[in-house]
């Protein structure tokens, strides 16, 4: 789940809190630090009976140390009203049929059974199959003949020409012009009871609704943020050569220079290390042989480095930096 809240909450902690009817998820203890445009990445799971529980409600907090924590915004989804609506927006379907991978068909109904079932709601004739073709209502879809399963073996199906079918239900004769809903991350608005009608923020997110005498479907699709790995910066310094002569000897006048060398991997301020001198080089010459040793994470799917560091002694948590490396 992505969050984006408004510029003028300089700063803010925030965390979500879901509630559907009387059930409520509190996930006030993964709060992220410092963060104005928050991934969690969470996925909340409810059971619910129509019409008692149907309107979701879903909040973003602002935790605070000290005193109450703040409502930042909040939006609210009629789920009833979603899964009787004649789009189908229980469980959007993938642009492709799999069956394995992240991108997995997760609806418990196979495309051919929903496109059956759309059928005899709006009574059209059963959809006619042959190799790599289906006929609904007279329109033709064409579409792979086979499906891949995890080892690598091809098996006949139906279920690829069907899901094109449904990518283009609204063009069929009989169906009202409705589009079936596809699988996609809605983005709502946030808003709070003391700022009525002013946006405090945007969250990304979606619902999938099961009904409870349908299979279950498999396990979430796992969303949570990727985690850095950690790595060791080895640096060795081996010798000097040029360096300016930038002082004058104090007996022969002769230009010298003190040489060492320092670096850091965060900022001056935070992890800088320095080399042993080597003194009055007349040369601009310098030999160490010395290591710098740096510990650091690195997300290689984004190519940057994560620093966490507080921002003052004052500061509860450290605040999480990604830098490019260059």
């Amino acid at each position: 789940m992505l969050i984006t809240l408004r510029y003028f909450w300089f700063q803010a902690d925030p965390y979500v809190f879901t509630q559907l009817g009387k059930q409520k998820q509190n996930d006030k203890e993964n709060y992220i630090s410092k963060n104005l445009n928050p991934v969690f990445g969470k996925c909340f799971e409810f059971e619910a009976t129509f019409p008692m529980e149907s309107r979701l409600v879903v909040q973003i907090y602002d935790w605070d140390l000290i005193g109450s924590d703040d409502l930042i915004g909040e939006t609210v989804i009629d789920l009833e009203n979603r899964f009787y609506s004649k789009h189908r927006a229980t469980c959007g379907f993938c642009s492709d049929y799999a069956t394995f991978g992240y991108n997995n068909w997760r609806d418990p109904q196979k495309p051919s059974m929903i496109l059956k079932q759309l059928c005899k709601d709006n009574k059209l004739d059963p959809p006619a199959y042959s190799r790599g073709k289906v006929v609904v209502n007279g329109v033709t879809f064409l579409g792979e003949e086979f499906v891949e399963d995890e080892g690598g073996t091809k098996k006949p199906t139906d279920e690829h020409v069907a899901l094109e079918a449904l990518k283009h239900w609204h063009e069929i004769p009989g169906t009202g012009a409705r589009k079936i809903v596809p699988e996609h991350v809605e983005t709502r608005p946030l808003y709070s009871p003391e700022k009525p009608g002013i946006e405090q923020g945007r969250v990304e997110m979606w619902v999938d609704m099961f009904p409870m005498d349908m299979p279950l479907p498999g396990a979430p699709i796992d969303i949570s943020p990727r985690k850095p790995k950690k790595y060791e910066l080895r640096v060795i310094i081996w010798n000097t050569d040029e360096v300016v002569l930038a002082d004058d000897a104090f007996l022969t006048g002769e230009k010298m220079s003190d040489i060492f060398v320092k670096g850091w991997l965060n900022g001056p301020n935070d992890d800088q290390q320095s080399t042993d001198i080597h003194y009055r080089s007349l040369t601009g010459e310098g030999n160490f042989n010395w290591r710098f040793i740096y510990q650091f994470e690195y997300l290689a799917a984004e190519e940057k480095m994560v620093i966490r560091k507080k921002e003052s002694t004052f500061s509860v948590d450290k605040t999480e930096y990604k830098v490019p490396l260059v």
